[in-house]
């Protein structure tokens, strides 16, 4: 099952469509009570994720699901990113280097910015320290993943590595809590934001 892509910006427009939408995909799944408002919250905390992230954004909402998913929620928004923004991205970037970021979504944010002036920068090498756990580059596009994220800092905790703030950090995060996966992917000024979550149908 696939809904009707939405489109929502960061002013709020149709944002209210597509969290009815999010709760129309959930009868149709069968899923009770208590899993349809968990999918509502996963629709909410994505939506002010990247409202967070991206200050002035229109994007693509939609709900799936696969053979491998019963629930999988899509962002697909567009930067607006012109060379001064760019730039003043890439200043900002350098300043920040040095600090750590904050929480799951600071560190998406890190991510997110660090591709955008990387990938527009006509250079095969980055610009400033984003890279990070989880984080796979290609040529075109970088890739983060929530999951791959966990199984790294389980490796450091088990190599002797103090993970112990990383992990309190995902025990705080309302996303990290209940989906199964986030991935985020950045090519050119196109950002796409998959949260994925396994729910059962029909019961908790």
């Amino acid at each position: 099952m696939k809904t009707e892509k939405i489109v929502v910006s960061s002013n709020g427009r149709g944002m209210t469509m597509a969290l009815d939408e999010v709760e129309a995909f959930s009868r149709s799944m069968g899923f009770d009570e208590r899993i349809s408002m968990r999918a509502r919250l996963l629709a909410e905390e994505t939506m002010s994720m990247v409202r967070a992230i991206v200050e002035d954004f229109e994007a693509d909402f939609w709900m799936e699901s696969t053979e491998e998913c019963s629930c999988e929620l899509h962002l697909l928004a567009v930067a607006d990113m012109n060379f001064k923004k760019r730039q003043d991205l890439i200043n900002t970037s350098t300043h920040k280097r040095n600090e750590a970021s904050v929480g799951i979504m600071g560190k998406i944010k890190d991510f997110i910015e660090g591709s955008l002036f990387y990938l527009g920068n006509g250079s095969n090498r980055p610009v400033g320290d984003y890279h990070m756990v989880g984080c796979v580059s290609y040529e075109e596009i970088q890739l983060w993943s929530l999951e791959q994220y966990r199984l790294c800092l389980e490796k450091d905790r088990e190599e002797g590595a103090d993970v112990d703030a990383l992990f309190d950090e995902l025990e705080k995060s309302i996303v990290a809590n209940i989906a199964d996966d986030v991935r985020v992917s950045v090519q050119d000024n196109n950002i796409e934001m998959i949260i994925r979550k396994n729910f059962p149908i029909g019961k908790l």
